[in-house]
Order: structure tokens, then C-alpha cells, then sequence
């Protein structure tokens, strides 16, 4: 797979995006406002993984070599939660990381941030609310 077809594939997801976004159903923004368990976030977070995710980040959480970085044992995703917040949030300029803040709902992005820390090697027993997703956004972390 090179960048070239990658890059295609990124290019037709952010196309459709904002058909989906506005598609959004008022449960899932409703649900931002819920505490979740483990549990509960890491089942969601699987699905929003596999919709958003996978394709560079793939099934096993080992990325591409060279060109998407793993995240299985990455330090971002075992490190502080609100690095990893800000990471999904707002992307990595300059890389292939994509901002996600107008992209998921707070409940999408606190349950594919917990799938990630608590998926693979990754087992860190820590859950990311939506209401820290909120106050990410509200607290200037991101755009």
C-alpha cells in the first residue's frame, strides 16, 4: 500500500464526512452527556474504530510501518489521557492524523479513545468520558 493510495482513501472519507456528521442521529449527541462504563465505552469505541480507524491504524492496532504509526504500545495512546484527547481532537499537522473534533460526537470519540487504551497490549483499565471530551473542546485544547 503506498501513501498515494492511502491518501485517495483519506481524501473520499473527509469528502464524505460532513454528510455523515450531519446525518448524526440526536441520540448520539445526547448520549455526551452520559457516564459510561468501561465496558459500555470500550463495545462503542470497537465500532467507531472500525468506521474511522482501521484503515490506517488497522485491525491489530499496528499501524503501517513508515507511514500510520501503531498503537498498540504507543505512548500517546498508554500515556496521559489528555495527550491522547487532544491527539484525536485536533490530529498531528503534518502527518497523516486527522483532527476528529468536527468529525465524532463527544460519546464517539470518549469510546474510541478508551477502545484504544484498553485494546491489544493496551490495558490500561483507565475510561475516557464524554464530559472530558466536552471540556477538551470547551477548555481551548482544540480549535
Amino acid at each position: 500500500m503506498t501513501m498515494k493510495t492511502i491518501s485517495k482513501s483519506v481524501w473520499a472519507w473527509l469528502i464524505a464526512a460532513p454528510v455523515l456528521i450531519a446525518a448524526m442521529p440526536a441520540e448520539a449527541v445526547a448520549a455526551g452527556d452520559k457516564t459510561w462504563s468501561l465496558a459500555e465505552l470500550k463495545a462503542r469505541g470497537a465500532n467507531v474504530y472500525r468506521k474511522n480507524c482501521v484503515a490506517c491504524h488497522q485491525a491489530n492496532g499496528q499501524g503501517i510501518p513508515s507511514v500510520f504509526p501503531a498503537l498498540d504500545g504507543s505512548k500517546v495512546v498508554t500515556g496521559p489521557k489528555a495527550e491522547h484527547i487532544k491527539t484525536v481532537l485536533d490530529g498531528r499537522p503534518g502527518t497523516g492524523m486527522l483532527p476528529f473534533a468536527a468529525r465524532m460526537s463527544d460519546a464517539d470519540m470518549a469510546a474510541v479513545i478508551t477502545y484504544e487504551r484498553n485494546a491489544w497490549g493496551n490495558q490500561t483499565g483507565e475510561a475516557v468520558q464524554p464530559a472530558e471530551v466536552k471540556s477538551a473542546r470547551k477548555s481551548g485544547l482544540t480549535p
